[in-house]
């Protein structure tokens, strides 16, 4: 009986982990553009956390239930200056340096 209450307990931690890691690859991403118009080389991010930015020449956020604060300085220093909760698109410059995914 007690193998059997282990067995179990394995197999319920193995569908908790199977859902939070199916949770994570679905986590909402911004990807931002090198130059205006939304063109040139882009840089997608989609980590959980504090990432620094790359390019700044626009964006576009794909929203599955993460919001995402943004920040004028690296590393999510001081006051985030703007969120995404939603989908969004601009494809004119930006002075985001860094982005916090709230996974």
């Amino acid at each position: 009986m007690a193998s059997s209450k282990n067995s179990l307990s394995v197999l319920l931690m193995a569908f908790v982990l199977m859902a939070v890691v199916s949770e994570l690859a679905n986590a909402s991403s911004i990807t931002l553009y090198r130059l205006g118009g939304c063109s040139g080389e882009t840089r997608t991010y989609s980590n959980c956390g504090c990432s620094n930015l790359l390019y700044m020449g626009g964006y576009s956020f794909s929203y599955t239930g993460q919001t995402a604060r943004l920040y004028n300085t690296g590393n999510c220093l001081g006051g985030s200056v703007a969120t995404l909760n939603g989908n969004a698109r601009q494809c004119s410059g930006v002075g985001w340096r860094s982005i916090n995914i709230q996974c």
